[in-house]
């Protein structure tokens, strides 16, 4: 049996320079789709058995009526059958908000990361051992790269340990935001780096500029996989984390390649309610 791959997509993040009336995820690259889109796409293509999207309360209602409660695995719709419909293979789509008591890691990507992939655990290990995660894929809205390329990137995803993507130089290590996977082991030895951090902060110190600062990706992630990763090469990446990159970005001949997947892959679908009859309305 396959290990179960968890996708992960952290939007709690510092508020970039766009001040729009939407959140930053919702920053279109591509008509009639979104970043978070992407990243949800990304997943998919990566052979995620779930999606775990870290939101607060504030923005996810929004993501929600974009994206619903699942998406269609790509890679199957392409599968040639009598019975297409009977091929599809649906991803859920969990929204997990930050806890309160967390509040001075809220902009602590690195942690955002970590408790999202607690959370999935602690409610797969509730439910059964069968589904819960043992492999997590991070995603982030605001690395723009292609997604399909990951099709033949899938065993490897799900069957390797700790596989980081780069593009030149650029990577988890340089904080940029292309994906990467990591286990269980992984997420235990993060987790406690930050409870013996927050032990010794000394008090009076700012903790939320602290963890922004100093527990960055490459620092927390970059100690407890640095001896065992891979690395694969993306296409091409163009970070939109500033408005001036999202400037470069759309002037981009690599632009064009960027598109909506199509309402069949994702689109707003919920799951039918437990015990609902269609036939009594």
């Amino acid at each position: 049996m396959k290990p179960h791959l968890a996708g992960i997509i952290p939007t709690i993040t510092k508020p970039m320079d766009f001040r729009f009336d939407w959140h930053d995820v919702l920053m279109p690259i591509a008509p009639n789709f979104y970043a978070i889109e992407r990243s949800v796409l990304e997943c998919a293509y990566a052979g995620c058995d779930t999606i775990w999207i870290i939101a607060n309360d504030n923005i996810t209602p929004l993501v929600r009526h974009r994206i619903g409660d699942f998406v269609h695995d790509p890679v199957y719709l392409k599968r040639l059958s009598r019975n297409p419909s009977l091929e599809r293979r649906p991803i859920p789509i969990f929204y997990v908000p930050m806890d309160i008591k967390h509040k001075n890691k809220r902009f602590c990507i690195s942690w955002t990361i970590l408790f999202g992939a607690q959370q999935a655990v602690n409610i797969g290990d509730s439910i059964s051992k069968w589904i819960s995660p043992q492999k997590f894929y991070v995603s982030y809205p605001f690395g723009i790269y292609p997604t399909s390329f990951l099709r033949k990137q899938r065993k490897d995803l799900i069957e390797s340990d700790n596989i980081i993507f780069k593009s030149k130089e650029r990577s988890l290590f340089t904080n940029d935001y292309l994906a990467f996977t990591f286990g269980r082991k992984e997420l235990s030895a993060g987790l406690s780096d930050f409870k013996d951090t927050e032990n010794s902060i000394i008090f009076g110190t700012k903790e939320e500029e602290f963890f922004q600062e100093s527990m960055t990706l490459d620092k927390v992630f970059g100690r407890v996989i640095i001896d065992v990763y891979q690395e694969r090469e993306a296409p091409w990446y163009y970070p939109i984390d500033n408005w001036e990159n999202y400037c470069i970005f759309l002037s981009s001949n690599e632009r064009k390649e960027i598109k909506h997947p199509g309402r069949l892959v994702i689109s707003y679908r919920e799951w039918n309610p437990i015990g609902y009859d269609f036939g009594k309305q």
